[in-house]
């Protein structure tokens, strides 16, 4: 695993710092695919991350290829982050199967409210957390970047 991390993503990041992009763009477009990697709504990541790309000037390999990195991530929050954002908005999530299919076999339309409010709830608590950490790991990976474009043989290309 260690040595995929540092062929792939290591040796992918130095390339990009050879191609002439800055340390600084590279580790804020790292920070976003991130972030939004773990973004908690199914299927809506690629989009979301797209726009940010769009939005910021970003380089969108490295947005990609970070949040792909972090979809397990996605996966281990979803549950706790719907949860937590029922509670936050007053429309508890179900705990068990059983119990969401009592819930949808008594009102799917109904269901359909309580997990749109829960998810409303979850991207609200996912802000609030996200944004902070997608922060700290902007200046980590600024820092990282700027030692990797620094070591000897690796020189930013010309302006063209």
């Amino acid at each position: 695993m260690r040595e995929f991390f540092r062929a792939r993503v290591m040796n992918g990041l130095q390339q990009q710092l050879q191609a002439g992009v800055t340390s600084q763009k590279l580790a804020m477009s790292v920070a976003v695919g991130a972030l939004v990697g773990t973004f908690p709504v199914l299927g809506s990541t690629t989009l979301v991350s797209l726009a940010c790309g769009f939005v910021f000037r970003l380089n969108h390999l490295a947005v990609q290829v970070s949040k792909e990195l972090t979809y397990p991530l996605q996966l281990l929050l979803l549950i706790p982050l719907l949860r937590a954002g029922g509670k936050l908005l007053g429309a508890p999530v179900p705990a068990s199967l059983a119990a969401l299919q009592l819930q949808f076999r008594a009102g799917a339309w109904s269901t359909l409210q309580i997990f749109a409010r829960a998810t409303g709830g979850a991207i609200m608590l996912w802000l609030v957390a996200g944004v902070p950490l997608m922060l700290l790991l902007n200046i980590v990976m600024w820092r990282v970047l700027a030692r990797l474009g620094a070591q000897p043989g690796i020189a930013p290309a010309a302006p063209h």
